[in-house]
């Protein structure tokens, strides 16, 4: 993530993926809205700013997205709208909570 100077306030991507649960409103909306579609492989820029839904921002920012794995949900997790945890409670890679 970077701001309107061009100054690297995070960048994680040599370090753990952040999972989330499409469609769950886990995330912002605006930002969920941005990466509907993306398959493994793809990167995308996201601009975020008051003009782009983020009312609360002070500055402008982009973050570089890039899709490294993508598990679509099993016909079971379909008809019955389960979202898989692990038995210690963690959701990782496999499933997202």
């Amino acid at each position: 993530m970077e701001n309107s100077r061009g100054e690297v306030l995070e960048d994680i991507l040599d370090g753990l993926p952040i999972n989330y649960l499409h469609g769950h409103g886990t995330i912002f909306p605006s930002l969920e809205a941005e990466l509907k579609g993306l398959n493994e492989g793809e990167e995308k820029q996201i601009f975020l700013s008051k003009e782009t839904g983020y009312q609360d921002l002070d500055d402008e920012f982009h973050i570089w997205v890039v899709v490294d794995k993508v598990r679509y949900a099993s016909d079971e997790e379909l008809e019955k709208g389960l979202n898989p945890v692990l038995s210690d409670g963690y959701c990782g890679p496999e499933g997202c909570c």
